[in-house]
């Protein structure tokens, strides 16, 4: 007699349980798209000094986004001066919580050394870590090709802010150095001239 009143308060249960949603429903991932993070504008930093600076944008977010460096606190501006040379990371997080960061590098200008040369400097760079098969030629998976100053310096910027992201060449693919890094800023930095 016992057992009918335990049964029947399971299917109640049950019932109710499947009435309210039952765990059919998920709500979805505010996180599911990714925030993309570019970098804006960077300045190298004079030798020995703090005046470096970096500018992030971001894309893909649920607004309300706050930026920090480091392990600094979070501010609503995506600047950051004041840098002296070195390797930053730069977070930021919406206002449903999801975060992004990018690592950047900020090289040392020291004011008195010549602007790289770009058919001795800056182009074998990229002839040997972009302009590769499959990457930054014509038919490759690049968006652009790099075959010449033309093309190098119509997307200066951009190279800029990839190389010192760390971002280009891609995962998997060798990596520049910090000097072959620093040389491409400095030359873009100088105005990408074609020297």
């Amino acid at each position: 007699m016992k057992i009918r009143p335990i049964y029947f308060a399971l299917i109640i249960v049950l019932i109710i349980s499947a009435c309210s949603g039952g765990g059919g429903d998920e709500t979805p991932d505010p996180c599911a798209t990714p925030i993309v993070l570019t970098i804006s504008s960077q300045q190298s930093a004079t030798s020995g000094q703090s005046d470096g600076s970096v500018s992030i944008s971001a894309a893909g977010s649920n607004g309300g986004l706050e930026y920090k460096i480091g392990s600094g606190t979070f501010q609503s501006s995506s600047s950051f001066t004041g840098l002296a040379a070195g390797n930053y990371t730069v977070s930021v997080k919406d206002n449903q919580g999801c975060t992004a960061s990018v690592s950047i590098t900020i090289t040392e200008s020291t004011g008195g050394s010549a602007t790289p040369s770009f058919s001795s400097d800056v182009f074998p760079i990229m002839q040997s870590s972009c302009a590769t098969s499959g990457c930054h030629v014509s038919g490759g998976s690049a968006p652009f090709v790099m075959a010449n100053y033309s093309d190098v310096k119509a997307k200066d910027l951009s190279i800029k802010s990839r190389v010192s992201a760390r971002t280009m060449p891609p995962s998997g693919s060798n990596a520049l150095s910090t000097d072959q890094i620093n040389t491409i800023v400095v030359w873009v930095d100088a105005g990408a001239p074609n020297n």
